[in-house]
């Protein structure tokens, strides 16, 4: 046997091509489309119902997450401390949750035991009874988290940049406030459910150990037509943003301040996306970045501070974020004004490049090791109107991005006139 010469560094190979897991694409008898990714050595399963259902499709604040969570108080068969009893019973974990443009209602469990567990989910999904003491109980509990977060400079800070990038009245820029909480009554959460949890609005996905009696199970309670409804329609929201671009939040005791700077930017669907991705990257999107390398290494002014792009099909938008010293909060901001400078005067040099394009590669292969990882991705893509298709494609633009691209994409969308500043402390 070989011995490995440790003062060696291994060799670094470049990523090509990515070989994906299979993907199964079943059409239920009702249309429902359900996408299978196949672990014969598992013995688990994970079944997801993905909804349009989230903040973007609720006309009052707080209906879809108020909604979602209260689908698991009780149903006409059993009460909530019932449906939770059931799915312990048997250790899986069942939930239910509501994000900014999708619901998602999940069941984690033995593949033995999955057949058991499918006609509760379904009674939770269309059986859901929203006992109005339960809705109270938890109203008083989010009332007094949102009590405690309006205490904190991060938060603060967050529902200020939000309203200014996207307007008081857009699904982006909507917050909430102690008196929205009394505006949501039982019907109007029976109301989004009955509009947006249905049939013609959602699609499966199937990960780890199946077989063709639990896909056939799935056809048979949610294949059937008794819970048909129709697709959410798409609202086209203005975009009014503030004119005011910065803004300071004084705190007094505070020995911190939170910082946020961006502004709406190109989502993945624009072919300088993954130009504009490697570019983010290498200024303020991961550990050895730009942003990291001065502000917290050199500097020390903080523990940690990123740049990223939050893509979504209504919409997209640049975010640098950071928590710092109270008393460098100006100079943190003049240093990542000097990064950007940079980014737009000085080309990237190739090992650095590189060393982006490689981890970005890299995290784009851990995307897809497993049937777990790869269901999470393959969700996002169909979310937000892709296919796996584009995995492999931008693996492919990662590799051609080049440092003129990387200075060109810096100068067009990493722009200190567009985006908009506050700092909190």
């Amino acid at each position: 046997m070989s011995e490995i010469n440790r003062k060696v560094a291994p060799e670094v190979n470049v990523i090509e091509h990515v070989t994906l897991p299979t993907i199964e694409k079943v059409t239920l008898d009702n249309s429902i489309k359900l996408f299978g990714i196949p672990d014969r050595e598992s013995e688990v399963v994970k079944f997801e119902l993905v909804f349009k259902a989230g903040k973007w499709y609720e006309t009052k604040n707080l209906v879809a997450g108020l909604a979602a969570r209260m689908m698991r108080e009780g149903t006409t068969e059993r009460n909530g401390k019932q449906l939770a009893d059931f799915f312990d019973y048997y250790g899986s974990n069942f939930s239910i949750d509501s994000g900014q443009e999708t619901a998602l209602i999940k069941l984690n469990c033995l593949s033995k035991d999955f057949v058991r567990q499918l006609p509760v989910v379904f009674e939770a999904l269309t059986q859901s009874v929203f006992p109005e003491q339960e809705l109270n109980t938890i109203v008083t509990v989010r009332k007094q988290n949102l009590a405690v977060a309006l205490e904190k400079n991060d938060f603060i800070s967050n529902r200020w940049f939000s309203q200014a990038l996207w307007g008081k009245n857009h699904p982006f820029g909507r917050v909430t406030n102690m008196e929205d909480f009394d505006q949501v009554s039982v019907e109007d959460l029976k109301l989004f459910t009955k509009s947006f949890f249905n049939s013609e609005n959602c699609f499966v996905i199937l990960a780890g150990n199946y077989n063709q009696e639990i896909i056939s199970e799935i056809n048979n309670i949610f294949g059937q037509k008794n819970w048909l409804g129709s697709s959410a329609l798409e609202i086209d929201y203005p975009i009014v943003a503030s004119l005011e671009k910065s803004l300071h939040i004084d705190k007094a005791g505070s020995v911190q301040s939170a910082i946020q700077l961006g502004n709406i930017t190109i989502g993945k669907a624009d072919s300088e996306f993954i130009d504009f991705s490697v570019a983010n990257t290498i200024f303020g999107g991961y550990f050895g970045s730009r942003l990291m390398a001065n502000i917290r290494e050199e500097k020390g002014y903080t523990y940690g501070i990123h740049s990223m792009i939050v893509s979504s099909p209504h919409g997209s938008y640049l975010e640098i974020s950071s928590e710092v010293g109270k008393d460098v909060c100006a100079a943190t901001f003049a240093e990542i004004e000097k990064e950007v400078r940079l980014m737009h005067t000085e080309l990237v040099d190739e090992e650095e490049l590189e060393t982006v394009k490689n981890y970005l590669s890299g995290r784009i292969l851990r995307s897809v090791d497993g049937f777990d990882r790869f269901s999470g991705m393959l969700k996002m893509l169909l979310s937000t109107g892709q296919d796996e298709n584009y995995i492999q494609e931008s693996l492919t633009k990662i590799r051609n991005v080049t440092a003129e691209s990387v200075l060109q994409v810096s100068q067009k969308h990493l722009d200190l006139e567009k985006m908009y500043r506050v700092d909190v402390g």
